[in-house]
């Protein structure tokens, strides 16, 4: 049985099933149900978020998680004072690398272009991306076509036969 909490007009507030009155007597026509108690917010989902976020702050040694505020990592702890950790907002990037982000963003989108040690000439990168620059030397990135045997289609007819045949 669920209590739900009533108050009756005549005879004030009262806990019970239903919205009947428990005064003698009382025709309950002026009965209406209140909400004294907050409702619980907590789930199981909750704990269960919860405890997988403390394991994850553990296994990092991360510390104490909290959210960030402007100008502060949502991590406690000494990392956020390490060179190059510290989350920059705004114009902070422009006051601490002496470039304003777009600046900075427009020399990494031009390439890259090194001098060889042996003098012999210099490498550039056009892409300024060396995983997809040692992806296509290394024809990682080539269009294969399928063997015929690989191709796969509805109930072979005879135009499809002779299509696969062509592959």
């Amino acid at each position: 049985m669920i209590l739900k909490e009533w108050s009756c007009l005549e005879h004030g507030p009262f806990e019970g099933s239903h919205a009947i009155c428990p005064a003698m007597g009382c025709d309950s026509r002026a009965v209406t149900q209140e909400f004294r108690t907050p409702v619980g917010i907590r789930h199981a989902n909750t704990a269960r978020t919860d405890a997988g976020i403390r394991k994850s702050v553990d296994m990092y040694r991360l510390g104490d998680v909290r959210s960030a505020r402007e100008g502060e990592a949502s991590y406690g702890g000494d990392k956020g004072k390490e060179l190059g950790m510290e989350v920059l907002w705004g114009n902070d990037v422009q006051k601490k690398m002496g470039r304003s982000f777009a600046e900075l963003s427009n020399a990494a989108a031009q390439p890259l272009v090194v001098k060889k040690r042996d003098g012999s000439g210099s490498l550039r990168l056009d892409r300024n991306n060396a995983m997809r620059e040692a992806a296509t030397e290394l024809g990682i990135t080539k269009r294969r076509v399928p063997h015929a045997a690989e191709v796969s289609g509805d109930k072979q007819t005879a135009k499809e036969a002779a299509k696969a045949l062509t592959v």
